[in-house]
């Protein structure tokens, strides 16, 4: 039976357990919905590989080992996989090529793990979107499995559906400060939605201490409701996740047009919550009608509008998420079921 270690990178150095980062949100997931579908697992944070070592040493019984983004480099993945050969790794990549081009490491060492698990038989590489997947394959020809997000949906609290009717617009574009995110361009719909329905606005973004490398995106965001009286910029400090369900609960409307994506936590947390929220095809889980060009302003105002209006939107968001999710844990579940490497050359 397998027994499962998800180790993520702790790169939240005021909070030990990671939760206030996506890829520790991604791994609580991911383990109660791999419990609940029968599988041994547990999750961990590591700072460095020497921590990987010391988890594995002390959970002598675990048969596969998911590092959650390529972050572990060629040498010291060597040493693992060497020191530990009854244990398949399995090194699952969150992003698309676009995001990746922040982090040139990370692309190096995907290239290198394509490569170097053609010599290892406990060594797989694996992508949480099926491009990113396609992209390996066809460009480097390196097997790569897909294995998508999972999302606990047992803790889901949704609102009695009802259209938007309130003097006070609370609309929020949450996640990391980064360029592709376009929450400027988020910030606009939203100005311009408020302004159609006559409405005060309160535009909502996560801010850390250090802006998450965001500041120009932070400070672009100030300028644009600075001196405005119907219109201000909400900023959120950095959340644990329960805190920020409750956060995201409170908005009548998200944006998500990010220019790039693969799951997006953050939109199914507000769907959770019975928030519906505008995203850009990148996210494909989500209901067709949910998507508008990120880059045509016109296009997410117009279903922006039409989502407030739409008392059963969020429940249709809940009904895409839910058949993501029953497929994502059939694929896991049937990676888990036998030899690990057996699944790499499936869609």
């Amino acid at each position: 039976m397998a027994h499962v270690l998800l180790i993520y990178r702790n790169m939240a150095k005021a909070n030990s357990t990671g939760s206030a980062i996506g890829l520790g949100v991604n791994a609580l997931h991911s383990v109660r919905v791999l419990r609940r579908a029968g599988v041994d697992v547990d999750a961990t944070p590591a700072a460095e590989p020497p921590d990987v070592h010391k988890a594995l040493a002390a959970h002598p019984t675990v048969t596969h080992c998911v590092l959650e983004a390529p972050w572990v480099s060629r040498a010291p993945m060597l040493e693992l996989l060497h020191a530990f050969p009854h244990v398949h790794f399995l090194v699952r990549s969150h992003s698309q090529i676009a995001f990746l081009q922040v982090e040139p490491s990370a692309i190096q060492l995907l290239r290198e793990l394509l490569v170097l698990q053609e010599n290892f038989l406990n060594l797989t590489v694996a992508a949480n979107s099926i491009e990113l997947k396609h992209f390996f394959e066809t460009a480097y020809g390196g097997h790569t499995l897909h294995l998508p997000n999972l999302y606990d949906l047992e803790r889901v609290h949704r609102r009695r559906g009802r259209e938007h009717a309130h003097r006070l617009l609370r609309v929020g574009s949450f996640g990391a400060l980064r360029l592709l995110k376009n929450h400027t361009t988020a910030a606009a719909a939203a100005l311009v939605l408020a302004r159609k329905r006559d409405c005060d606005l309160e535009f909502s973004v996560s801010v850390e201490n250090d802006t998450m490398g965001g500041g120009a995106v932070l400070d672009a965001l100030r300028k644009m409701f600075t001196g405005l009286r119907w219109a201000r910029l909400v900023e959120h400090p950095w959340q644990d996740w329960a805190s920020f369900r409750r956060t995201v609960g409170s908005m009548d409307l998200c944006l998500q047009v990010s220019m790039t994506e693969t799951f997006n936590v953050t939109t199914a947390d507000a769907v959770a919550e019975g928030v519906p929220s505008v995203v850009s095809p990148t996210i494909e889980w989500a209901p067709d009608y949910w998507k508008a060009d990120p880059d045509r302003l016109d296009d997410i105002v117009r279903i922006g509008g039409a989502l407030l209006s739409c008392p059963d939107a969020a429940d249709d968001g809940l009904a895409a998420l839910s058949c993501f999710t029953e497929d994502a844990v059939r694929r896991w579940l049937e990676y888990l079921s036998g030899p690990p490497g057996r699944h790499v050359r499936a869609a």
